[in-house]
């Protein structure tokens, strides 16, 4: 039975109680001893967390198939000296349609990689926590979309994290960036006009070729939301351009290689035209 709050009854947390109760999306789990693991989870208000669920994998353990990677659910933690510990789990949404598909597991995955990674522990981000549990139910939902689901939640995701890429005016003089085909400074997070592109920003390996249909979709996607769609499907051609991109950007931004991004590129029938990409 659900409270006003939300808070299923007996789970509220009182002024001095070591527990408290949160949405959480499961981001990673590692085996620890014999039958326990470490879950690292995503709670909406209390940020991310480590904590260990004790027993989780015996086969008798009532929370086994409640603690998936990807699953989001109620729960119930008691703070730690060093890390939290699973007290109760109520499940909201398994995911289990995404876990079960290799293709929507992996774009699930890089989705995942790229919260956990930006994300740092104890420091609540509600919107981050929207967006990732907005992304996975729409690869439930729209699966032949996971490719441009993917790389609208990782520009959005960016914005949430306080790096808005420039893509309406030029990242350098804020003038027009210009028609047909045009630059992207990684450097300047942006596109750049035809002046400043000859100019001094003229850099080897910074500045990247963007065709005029990816700088359009660019722009839509600064204007809306996670969840909307574009009047007109892009192109096989665009989306591979614009995942591409978003693969370099959140790589010179993060300065480290995504693992999932790695995996993509080679598995064998993987739907993301990314991953066909060098």
């Amino acid at each position: 039975m659900l409270r006003r709050d939300g808070i299923p009854g007996g789970w509220g947390k009182r002024r001095g109680d070591r527990e408290y109760s949160d949405l959480g999306i499961v981001l990673r789990s590692y085996k620890l001893g014999e039958s326990d693991k470490i879950l690292r989870i995503l709670t909406r208000e209390h940020g991310k967390r480590s904590a260990v669920a004790k027993g989780v994998r015996k086969t008798t353990s009532r929370f086994g198939a409640r603690l998936e990677p990807m699953t989001m659910a109620r729960m119930l933690l008691y703070v730690g000296r060093s890390m939290d510990t699973v007290k109760q789990v109520e499940i909201e949404t398994s995911f289990h349609e995404v876990r079960e598909d290799l293709d929507l597991f992996l774009h699930a995955s890089a989705m995942v990689e790229l919260v956990d990674g930006i994300t740092q522990e104890h420091e609540p981000h509600p919107e981050l926590f929207d967006l990732l549990l907005g992304g996975l139910e729409l690869l439930k939902g729209f699966p032949r979309r996971a490719p441009f689901i993917v790389y609208f939640f990782e520009f959005k995701v960016m914005a949430a994290a306080g790096f808005d890429l420039r893509v309406d005016s030029c990242a350098n003089c804020g003038g027009e960036p210009g028609g047909g085909d045009v630059s992207f400074s990684l450097h300047l997070g942006g596109l750049v006009c035809d002046s400043c592109r000859e100019g001094r920003y003229r850099e080897t390996g910074r500045l990247i070729t963007v065709r005029a249909l990816s700088a359009e979709l660019l722009s839509w996607m600064s204007l809306h939301g996670l969840g909307e769609w574009p009047e007109e499907p892009p192109g096989r051609a665009t989306e591979r351009e614009v995942g591409l991109l978003m693969d370099r950007v959140l790589e010179h931004w993060m300065e480290r290689e995504f693992k999932s991004r790695r995996v993509m590129r080679e598995t064998p029938g993987c739907r993301s035209e990314r991953a066909k990409g060098g």
